[in-house]
C-alpha cells in the first residue's frame, strides 16, 4: 500500500465535540446505577462444560433493572483467575469455540441487551435483520439505548467481584466494533480494567463515521435522523454523550486496537481518530487487505495473549 494512503489513514486527530455538562452526565448516571441491586445469579451450564473450562449462565440487573445475560467460563487449570470480559458487536458476533479462548483466564460473554433472540453469527449467508435499537430514546440522552448497554457493561465489573473464585485485581476488557465503544466506555470509569482490546472500534468520530460506515447502527440512526429532520441538531448534540472519541482522556490502561483498511463497517479513518486520541500505552495492529475481520481468528489469539501478560504482570 502506498504510503499516501497509510497517511490518509493516520493522520486523524478530530477535535472533540464534549459538552460541559459531560462529565457530570456519567459521574450521575454511575452514581444512580450503583444503587440497583445487582442480584446475580450464576447456573451451571453442564452442556457447555469442557475439559477446559466450567460454563455458567449468568444474570444480573442493569440499568432500569432491566437483566443483562452473559456466559461465563470458568478455566479448570487456573485456581482464582483473571478474567476478560467480551463484548460482541451491535446485531452480529463471532462465536468463539473454547479451544480458541486463552485457559489462564476466565471468559465473561456478555450479551448486549435486546440481543439475545435476534444474534446471527457475522459469516452467516443472510445478514441479520438490523433490529433499531440505535434509534431506541435517541431523543432522550437519559433513557437512550446506548447509555443503557454502556452502563450495562459497567455493572458486569461489580457483578465479577462478587465472584469468590475469580480475582478482579486487574480485569481485561475486549470488543468488536460497537462493543469496543462499550468496551472503552468501561476502561474510562474503572481502574480495575487493566488491559483494554479494541477489534476494529465502531461508534468513534461519530460526525464523520455516520457518513461513512456502512453499518446498522449507523443506518439505524441516520434513517431516523432522515425522517426527523427537525430534530437533527438535538440528536448530534444527544450523541456527543456516547461517542468513543470523547472517553480517550479518561484511558490510562494499555490498549492494544486492530484495523482493517478495507473495512467499511468501521472506517479506518474513524479507527485512527479514536486511536490518535489515547494517551496511555498503545499498540495498532494494521491489516492493509482486510476488512472488518482485521487478522481474524489469529489475532483474536493473540489478543488474548497480550490480555493475558498485561493482567497477570
Amino acid at each position: 500500500m502506498p504510503l499516501s494512503n497509510f497517511d490518509k489513514y493516520f493522520m486523524n486527530l478530530p477535535p472533540k465535540d464534549k459538552r460541559g455538562d459531560f462529565n457530570q452526565f456519567w459521574e450521575r448516571s454511575i452514581a444512580e446505577i450503583k444503587k440497583t441491586p445487582l442480584e446475580t445469579e450464576l447456573v451451571k451450564n453442564n452442556r457447555k462444560t469442557s475439559h477446559r473450562f466450567t460454563s455458567y449462565d449468568v444474570s444480573y440487573k442493569g440499568f432500569a433493572r432491566t437483566a443483562v445475560t452473559a456466559e461465563l467460563l470458568m478455566p479448570r487449570k487456573s485456581p482464582k483467575p483473571r478474567v476478560l470480559v467480551h463484548i460482541h458487536d451491535y446485531n452480529r458476533h463471532v462465536p468463539r469455540p473454547q479451544q480458541e479462548l486463552e485457559d489462564s483466564l476466565a471468559h465473561l460473554f456478555i450479551t448486549l441487551r435486546g440481543h439475545a433472540n435476534i444474534l446471527k453469527p457475522a459469516a452467516a449467508e443472510e445478514e441479520p435483520a438490523s433490529p433499531g435499537y440505535m434509534m431506541e430514546n435517541i431523543l432522550d440522552r437519559d433513557t437512550y439505548y446506548v447509555k443503557a448497554v454502556y452502563l450495562d457493561a459497567y455493572r458486569s465489573i461489580d457483578m465479577l467481584r462478587l465472584i469468590p473464585d475469580i480475582n478482579c485485581s486487574a480485569i481485561g476488557a475486549m470488543g468488536k466494533g460497537f462493543g469496543a465503544a462499550v468496551a472503552l466506555f468501561m476502561a474510562a470509569f474503572s481502574d480495575r480494567i487493566a488491559a483494554l482490546v479494541l477489534e476494529t472500534p465502531a461508534f468513534c468520530h461519530l460526525p464523520l463515521s455516520q457518513n461513512l460506515a456502512a453499518s446498522d447502527a449507523s443506518r439505524e440512526i441516520n434513517e431516523f435522523i432522515a425522517a426527523a429532520r427537525n430534530k437533527k441538531k438535538l440528536i448530534k448534540e444527544n450523541l456527543t454523550y456516547f461517542d468513543a472519541v470523547n472517553f480517550t482522556d479518561m484511558i490510562h490502561c494499555p490498549v492494544l486496537a486492530t484495523v482493517g483498511f478495507k473495512d467499511p463497517i468501521a472506517p479506518p479513518e474513524c479507527v485512527f481518530s479514536l486511536f490518535n486520541h489515547i494517551l496511555s500505552e498503545k499498540v495498532m495492529e494494521v491489516y492493509p487487505e482486510d476488512g472488518n475481520s482485521a487478522g481474524g481468528n489469529a489475532q483474536f489469539r493473540k489478543s488474548q495473549v497480550w490480555v493475558a501478560k498485561q493482567v497477570n504482570t
